[in-house]
């Protein structure tokens, strides 16, 4: 027996047990004595010895929230006689709280009644503080989960649905307890907005691929009501701890605002916001794939260049607002009068540009005949004024012989200038001796101005502030370049810029301007005393000069050492110079450049990219480019207290800038209402009448 007794007690030290024994003196459970072994006294915190103690006095050693439970379970096992379990806390001597677990079965007497419990006893605190920490780091997830941006739905390894966070409920429209249990398909049903279709899940996929899967950019949640939310999602795998997929967490988000913007950035890079058309960018894309299908499919397309041959009269006459709502009005006339298949766009100005695909040149007559009729027949009404137009035509034929489509846009502009020429309100089809025939009118014209420009020193150079509007000092101008004509006028850029474009002069006008720039800076140096004028070279005065580069320019070799060259004869501070240039001149040659760029920001130049927002497809060049300021296109500007679109366009553009750490310029700030808006909108410079008006550079002189 004492052996057996002493295998007990090993065996209960070994599992950390103790014996859990009562008596009863009569049916109360209140009037027991419960009996300690050394090790249930132990337990108690109190000393390791046998002890004897009344009921009540044992009560008073457990948690106090517990000692009504403890003796509910312990009756209701004396009332059945049968047994009970229980947990419970106790508080020790020292203070500190400890969870025990007990099973007990009741004695009885000889005649039936209860005399007493016995059972085991053991001490559970650890797994009870590991419960506890799972709990609330369970909670502590829970609470993250709801209150989260983001819509994350959990399921099993079926793809069934476990839960849905706050946010994920009100994306898709169901409830945690609708949606437990359902298919992910079902309670987050996703389709591909770009084919209008059904998709393999994300969650499905992930479950298959047994990997982290994210979806493209063209997703969308059709919710429990039936509605369509743009949205962006991903999913893992929840792993066990042997490697078993237990199920998937799906994250997903509303991206409507961002997706719509985006739709409407990529809108205004490829149409023309004033007409609707698309603009000469897009256009041009349009005519290379024209060319392609020519070269490798043998097509043949025909390309037609427009010329209103009495817009100037209507903007003169009654101003640019008549002007702009009579191109409106004409392009939508025109539109209907397009096949299905055929491209109309606005080149720029009162130049529009369409393209018939697989249309014969003598088809392409016919349809350009129509179109010229169709505009004369026009009549414009402003006010007191009635205009009848007309429009010169010029037709090229796109076919296996054509070679670029920059000589095919060169002859359409040249056949449109020879019906001008021919007498205006005419179409012409262009013939290959079309080209000198017009060199000989036009541009040989410009080409033998821009030398005598030149050689007499006709350029000038005129100066537009550039203004602060959040308070900085600095002194900022753009450069702008004209010619002094022969009556003593000023030839805009817009005039002789295009020719010097075709004919590789814009390198020459642009190192004059460059060269021109340098003098006059050390010219302001140079008339200021002495003592200043050695402070202004070692510590530049904050001002800052914009100069304009070409594409060509950009792509020109020789053009970063000759800046140097004029930087090290000037003893100019590369600080004091800003380089502009568009968006498009960029993307034309973007290795070139980046590596232009590098270079001279390397040296403490500034660049800004001018335009910006008129042609660019995507606000990825801009990440690659070294930009300190950002130009918003003065076609967003103009008209921006009266459009919200454009409004908007000018904020989200403004607002990338500035996540970009680049400072935003607005063009065009013609009036007070205009600006009170630029300024709204957090835009850091302002240009335009509004802020300050051309002067002349005195070094250009």
């Amino acid at each position: 027996m004492r052996h057996l007794q002493q295998h007990l007690s090993l065996a209960l030290e070994a599992a950390r047990m103790a014996i859990w024994d009562t008596e009863l003196d009569g049916d109360q459970v209140l009037d027991s004595t419960v009996n300690w072994t050394a090790p249930g006294a132990a337990l108690l915190g109190l000393a390791p010895a046998s002890l004897e103690q009344p009921f009540a006095v044992f009560l008073k050693c457990v948690y106090s929230d517990d000692r009504d439970t403890l003796l509910d379970t312990m009756q209701g096992g004396v009332d059945s006689l049968g047994s009970y379990q229980v947990e419970y806390r106790v508080l020790w001597p020292d203070g500190t709280l400890h969870w025990l677990a007990a099973k007990a079965q009741v004695r009885c007497d000889g005649s039936g009644h209860a005399c007493g419990t016995i059972g085991m006893i053991w001490d559970i605190t650890e797994r009870k503080l590991n419960e506890l920490s799972t709990l609330r780091q369970r909670e502590f997830a829970t609470i993250t989960l709801r209150s989260i941006g983001e819509g994350v739905i959990t399921t099993d390894q079926h793809g069934k649905t476990q839960y849905l966070n706050r946010m994920a409920e009100q994306l898709t429209g169901w409830t945690s307890e609708q949606a437990i249990g359902r298919n992910i398909s079902v309670t987050l049903p996703l389709l591909d907005e770009t084919e209008d279709g059904a998709m393999e899940h994300v969650a499905l996929r992930c479950l298959r691929l047994r990997q982290t899967v994210s979806i493209g950019n063209h997703t969308v949640l059709v919710t429990h009501a039936g509605r369509r939310i743009a949205v962006e999602e991903s999913a893992a795998p929840i792993w066990s701890d042997n490697g078993e997929v237990l199920g998937v967490v799906v994250v997903f988000r509303d991206v409507s605002h961002e997706r719509k913007l985006s739709k409407q950035l990529s809108w205004h890079a490829t149409h023309d916001t004033l007409t609707g058309l698309i603009n000469r960018h897009e256009f041009e894309n349009q005519i290379a794939a024209a060319l392609h299908s020519a070269k490798e499919d043998g097509h043949v397309h025909a390309l037609l260049y427009m010329d209103l041959d009495q817009f100037k009269i209507v903007n003169d006459t009654c101003g640019h607002g008549a002007g702009d709502q009579l191109l409106q009005l004409l392009s939508k006339m025109l539109q209907t009068q397009m096949r299905d298949s055929d491209i109309l766009a606005r080149l720029g100005g009162d130049e529009l540009g369409v393209l018939l695909p697989h249309c014969p040149p003598r088809q392409a007559m016919l349809i350009a005949d129509e179109l010229r009729l169709s505009i004369k027949n026009f009549r414009f009404v402003w006010e007191s004024y009635a205009f009848e137009l007309g429009v010169s035509i010029g037709v090229v034929e796109i076919n296996h012989n054509s070679k670029s489509m920059t000589e095919l846009l060169v002859a359409a502009d040249q056949a449109c200038y020879l019906a001008k020429e021919r007498g205006r309100n005419r179409v012409h089809l262009y013939q290959e001796s079309d080209q000198r025939l017009a060199q000989r009118h036009g541009e040989t014209m410009w080409v033998s101005r821009l030398h005598e420009a030149f050689e007499r020193q006709h350029f000038r150079l005129y100066a537009q502030p550039i203004v602060s509007l959040n308070g900085h000092q600095e002194h900022h101008d753009e450069v702008l370049i004209r010619i002094l004509g022969a009556k003593g006028d000023l030839i805009l850029p817009g005039a002789f810029i295009p020719a010097a474009e075709r004919y590789d002069m814009m390198v020459a006008i642009d190192r004059w301007v460059i060269a021109a720039v340098c003098r006059h800076v050390k010219a302001v140096r140079d008339a200021l005393p002495a003592e200043q004028a050695f402070v202004a070279q070692r510590h530049p005065v904050p001002a800052q000069f914009s100069i304009n580069l070409s594409g060509t320019s950009v792509s020109d070799d020789g053009l970063h050492d000759y800046i140097i060259e004029q930087f090290v004869r000037h003893e100019i501070a590369p600080e004091q110079i800003c380089f502009e240039i568009t968006e498009t001149a960029v993307i034309a040659n973007l290795p070139k450049a980046q590596a232009f760029m590098a270079g001279l920001k390397a040296l403490g130049c500034r660049f800004s990219l001018d335009d910006f927002g008129s042609g660019l497809s995507s606000f990825a060049y801009l990440k690659a480019l070294p930009v300190d300021y950002l130009k918003i296109d003065g076609v967003f500007i103009r008209d921006i207290a009266n459009n919200a679109i454009n409004r908007a366009m000018v904020k989200a553009i403004n607002e990338v800038g500035h996540v970009m750490g680049i400072s935003t310029v607005a063009e065009y700030v013609e009036d007070e209402a205009t600006l009170a808006i630029v300024r709204e909108l957090g835009v850091d410079f302002a240009q335009g009448y509004a802020v300050g008006r051309l002067r002349p550079l005195a070094a250009s002189a």
